[in-house]
This record gives C-alpha cells, sequence and structure tokens, in this order.
C-alpha cells in the first residue's frame, strides 16, 4: 500500500511530517532548544557577570513553555534572577486594580459611570464630574500624583505613602482639561481607584486581589506591597547604570498602592495571563469588560482599555502593558489569536522591556498578508539624515523635547531620560516595541523651524523644532522673584545670576532657565521641564505656570518676598551640571 502511494500523497504527507517534526522532538510544555538559544541571544547582555538582568516566562497554547533568569538580583550579594524572583512591576500592577474594580461592578457594589464622589468625598468638586470609567482610561484631567510630588519638593526614593497623595488629590484646585476631552496617562486615577476597592469593596486593595485574584489563580509570589518595611524573601532590587560599566543602586521606599506596587514573579504574571484564556476567575463577561476601549467625550475611540494597550502588531491582535519605576522594568504581552504570551520583568533602568519582549515575539509571529510587509532589516539612515533631526523641539503646550545622535542612533529625551530611536525609513521611527511612533516631517512653510516632529502613542502630538530666544541681563531681570502655589503650598526662587536665570528650591540644586521665547523658559527638572510665566496688564510678570508632561496649567503667582542675595562662592557652571 504504501510503495503505491501517489506522489502528491507522499508530498503532502513529508510537509506534515516536516511542519509537526519540532513538536515531536520536544517534550510537552518546553520550548524547542533552537528557540530557547535565540531567546538567550537576546538576553545576553544582561547575563554578564556582575550586572543587574531580567527573567522571562513564555506561554504558548495555554502551557508555559519557557522560563529563565538572566544577571543578578543582588549586586552586593551575587544573587541570581531566577523565574522565581519577586520585581516590583510598577505600573503593570494597574490592570490588577482595573480587574477589581470589574468584579466589584458586576457584583453591582459599584458603576462604572459613578461620581468618583460618591465613593471619596475627599476629591474635590470640580466643574465637571468625573466617572470611575475617567479613572481607568485615564481621561479625568487630575494632574500626576508623582510630578506633583515632585514639585512639592518630594523626592521619589523619598519614603511615599497612600495619604501623602490623597493629601495631594484633597489640594487640587483645578484640572489639566475637561474630565473626557483628552487622554493624558494619570498615575493619581488608579491610587483612587485602590481606594475605591477599599470603600466599595469593604477590604485593602492588598486583601481583596489576594481573595479574588492571587489565591484562586496560585499566584503565591504576589502581592500588592503596601508597607515598605516589609521583608520580602527573594526580592530584586533595583539599579541604574553608571559611568565605566558600573551601577548605582535606584531606591525605592513605596508605600503605596494601585498605580504601581506589586510585587510579583514571571512565572505568576504567566498564570494571569492564562487566566485571560481560560476565565477562571471573573468569568468571560469581566474578561471581555477589561478589553472594552475607552472612548473620548468626541466619540474617538483610544487604543487603551482597562489598563491594557490593544493594537495590531505584524498583523495579530496585541495586549499588553507595562511599567517603570526606579531601576525596574516590566512588560507583559498576549497575542490571542497565536495563543502566546510574553513576561519579561527587568531590574535595571536602561533595560528595554517591550522592546525585548517584541524581540522574542518575532521568534513566534509571522507577517499576515493583510498586514504591510516587515522590512527585511532594520533601516540605518546615514549619519547626514540624522544629524538634519537633532536639536529641540516644543508642542503647543511648551512641553520640550531634545533630539540627538549617540553611537549613530537618534535618541529621544522627553526629560524621563533618553529612549533609543529605531528606524524604519530616513523619515520614521518607533520605540518602545513599536508602541511609540515618531514621524519627521518637512517644514510648513516659509520661515517654520525645519523639521517638525509628530508623536504617536494614542493620539498624536506635534512638536517643532526651536531655536533660543537671547536675552539680555536686563531683560532677564523681569522674571526675578519668588513664586508660590497654594495648591502645593510650595514656592520656588527665580534669581538672577551673571546673565543667567536660576530656578531656586529649598531642597534641590539651582538649575539654570534657558529662555525658549520671551515667555517661555525650559528647565532641566523633569518633574517642571517647562515654565511659562504670565504677565498681568501692565506688562509685569505676576505669576508662572507648569505645563509639562502630565501637569497642565498649575499656577504659581509672584508674591512680595525680597529674594535672598546669591551666595558669590556658587558657580554658576556647577548649578547647571544638575538634572
Amino acid at each position: 500500500m504504501r510503495a503505491s502511494a501517489s506522489l502528491p500523497l507522499l508530498l503532502l504527507l513529508s510537509l506534515v511530517l516536516l511542519r509537526c517534526g519540532p513538536k515531536q522532538t520536544t517534550p510537552p510544555g518546553q520550548l524547542p532548544a533552537d528557540l530557547s538559544r535565540q531567546v538567550d541571544d537576546i538576553l545576553k547582555p544582561w547575563n554578564e557577570p556582575g550586572s543587574p538582568g531580567a527573567a522571562v516566562a513564555i506561554l504558548k497554547d495555554g502551557e508555559v513553555v519557557f522560563t529563565k533568569g538572566y544577571g543578578l538580583a543582588n549586586l552586593e550579594y551575587n544573587v541570581p534572577i531566577t523565574p522565581s524572583s519577586v520585581f516590583h512591576v510598577a505600573s503593570e500592577s494597574k490592570q490588577f486594580v482595573a480587574f477589581c474594580i470589574v468584579l466589584l461592578a458586576q457584583e453591582g457594589k459599584l458603576s462604572l459611570d459613578d461620581d468618583i464622589r460618591k465613593h471619596l468625598p475627599l476629591v474635590p468638586r470640580f466643574d465637571h464630574p468625573i466617572t470611575i470609567r475617567h479613572l481607568i482610561h485615564h481621561t479625568s484631567g487630575l494632574r500626576d500624583q508623582w510630578q506633583l510630588m515632585a514639585i512639592s519638593g518630594t523626592r521619589l526614593d523619598d519614603v511615599i505613602t497612600q495619604e501623602h497623595i490623597l493629601k495631594l488629590v484633597a489640594g487640587q484646585k483645578a484640572l489639566n482639561f475637561t474630565p473626557g476631552e483628552r487622554h493624558l496617562y494619570c498615575n493619581t486615577g488608579y491610587t483612587l481607584l485602590a481606594e475605591i476597592v477599599r470603600q466599595a469593596g469593604g477590604q485593602s486593595l492588598r486583601q481583596f486581589a489576594e481573595a479574588r485574584i492571587f489565591k484562586p489563580l496560585g499566584m503565591k509570589n504576589t502581592h500588592f506591597h503596601d508597607d515598605y518595611t516589609e521583608v520580602v524573601k527573594g526580592r530584586t532590587y533595583s539599579y541604574n547604570p553608571a559611568p565605566d560599566d558600573k551601577f548605582t543602586n535606584s531606591v525605592l521606599s513605596y508605600s503605596t498602592v494601585g498605580a504601581t506596587s506589586l510585587f510579583t514573579t514571571v512565572e505568576d504574571e504567566a498564570r494571569w495571563l492564562r487566566n485571560y484564556e481560560t476565565g477562571q476567575v471573573g468569568g468571560p463577561k469581566a474578561l471581555a469588560q477589561m478589553q472594552e476601549f475607552g472612548l473620548l467625550n468626541g466619540g474617538k475611540k483610544l487604543e487603551y482599555a482597562f489598563a491594557l494597550n490593544i493594537d495590531s502588531y505584524k498583523g495579530h491582535q496585541r495586549i499588553g502593558h507595562g511599567g517603570a519605576d526606579a531601576g525596574f522594568r516590566s512588560y507583559a504581552v498576549r497575542f490571542p489569536g497565536e495563543k502566546l504570551g510574553i513576561v519579561v520583568f527587568s531590574n535595571v533602568g536602561s533595560f528595554d522591556a517591550p522592546g525585548t519582549a517584541t524581540k522574542i515575539a518575532d521568534l513566534f509571529l509571522t507577517a499576515r498578508e493583510e498586514a504591510p510587509a516587515a522590512p527585511a532589516a532594520a533601516r540605518k539612515p546615514g549619519a547626514s539624515v540624522l544629524a538634519q533631526y537633532a536639536g529641540s523641539y516644543t508642542n503647543p503646550e511648551g512641553n520640550p523635547l531634545r533630539v540627538v545622535v549617540e553611537d549613530g542612533k537618534l535618541q529621544m529625551d522627553g526629560g524621563f531620560g533618553r529612549t533609543p530611536l529605531e528606524a524604519v525609513s530616513d523619515s520614521s521611527f518607533t520605540a518602545w516595541g513599536g508602541h511609540l511612533k515618531i514621524a519627521f516631517e518637512p517644514p510648513s512653510g516659509k520661515g517654520a523651524p525645519s523639521p517638525a516632529l509628530t508623536l504617536t502613542t494614542n493620539e498624536p502630538a506635534r512638536y517643532t523644532r526651536y531655536q533660543p530666544v537671547k536675552l539680555t541681563a536686563r531683560e532677564l531681570a523681569a522674571y526675578t522673584g519668588t513664586f508660590e502655589s497654594d495648591e502645593l503650598n510650595e514656592r520656588y526662587q527665580v534669581v538672577l545670576a551673571g546673565d543667567s536665570l536660576l530656578l531656586r528650591h529649598r531642597k534641590y540644586a539651582d538649575v539654570p532657565l534657558q529662555a525658549v521665547t520671551r515667555e517661555q523658559f525650559s528647565c532641566p527638572h523633569w518633574w517642571m521641564g517647562n515654565l511659562l510665566f504670565v504677565r498681568g496688564g501692565n506688562g509685569e510678570v505676576t505669576g508662572l505656570e507648569i505645563n509639562h508632561g502630565r501637569v497642565l496649567h498649575l499656577r504659581f503667582n509672584k508674591t512680595g518676598q525680597p529674594l535672598p542675595a546669591l551666595r558669590a562662592a556658587t558657580p554658576v557652571r556647577a548649578l547647571s551640571a544638575s538634572r
């Protein structure tokens, strides 16, 4: 019978055997050896002696097929990272908070369209109500907690508590924008969601999530870390790179939960990703709710659901979220159509978690016919092409952005550290695993700065290049004074040192202010990189606004308090190096 088989049948049989061969030679629940080696190659830079590193878990067809640790969890004691190492996963925490809210909504203990003051009367009464749904989709208009704390003199490596943030919220005098008008990522909203879980669920977020999510799914090494003094076995510590291939400690002392502070492992996170397939916790209805997109007031649909970014990569639906605090970097992503899940956690601030997860995904995914063809290799524009894009940019709200060329690649710095850009074409670039898209445009008209820059995440933001204006010492003197915020009960001073303006604060080093226009100045502090001076009817400066990142139109009024004399021994050049 076999000898007489037709050629087409033999061909078909050969193709089937060839296609199924690797699965037959690999034990169930284990990644083929060649793919394992390729994952190791991707993580090789973080598996060097004396280096922090990362942990990876891969889920395929409902099975965990790969887990591995690379590098060190603790540099001082040479403790290696393993799949069971516990990481602080920063904003990856948010989807668990959103899931708790969905469970409470299903039980009728709250409505997603509730005014949040129904549960949290401490929130000020603004002109327009803020709903739970606004908090979930980052459309509330609330100012971001981390920036407000930094502006008010709290360093992010200080001890930060839940009460601290709630007091900041209670003191907010205005919103960044009308709720529902735009999407602007806001950590404050998820801290408030944690408090709504406490009010509506009768338990702390930590207790509720433990009982309703972590324990049922067997996530034994997972908890919301609400006490920074708590000892956690197997935890990793976070680091930042330093010169000469060294590292520094990146301290994290949070006793706040909601926007952040989930402690977990890649093994446990894989169990969470599997729940999206099985529905063991929450069931199909809750899981469908988690993937419901946010809508703006005008009806525009976001790519952001319940703490999940949902888009397409190579024609495959991609659902993920990441996080970054101190030196921790995290990203967990699913490709539902391929039953593929990837978890990457790291303990070093220079690690690109979304980009690394995307490289791993590329080992499994092929571009679908309906998707644009992927380039055969990454583009490498020439030095002259890259050089034309380097410079200073600003958007209509005044947020500054620097583009520089370093190591033959473009690097973007928006005040939160540099991000390498991957070239798609000579004028188009991506970052963060394709979640951020950057396109350089020709000038819009005669005399316009060239080129312009468009950034796209959930919505496009257009930046134009500028050349800083030159002001004389006499002109700069008009900006000096003491400026106070009644919202934060905080003050800054603008002082003249020679022919430069300095920004002075009781806790921070003096830093220089650089004129962008006659009203707008850039500042090297990441929390207030753009200052807009406000003038009265007589033309005199009466105040300034902070318009930067996730805090807009925060007003500081000029007071009549005299300025202290500058210490002549303080060198301006030393101060200007501070960030």
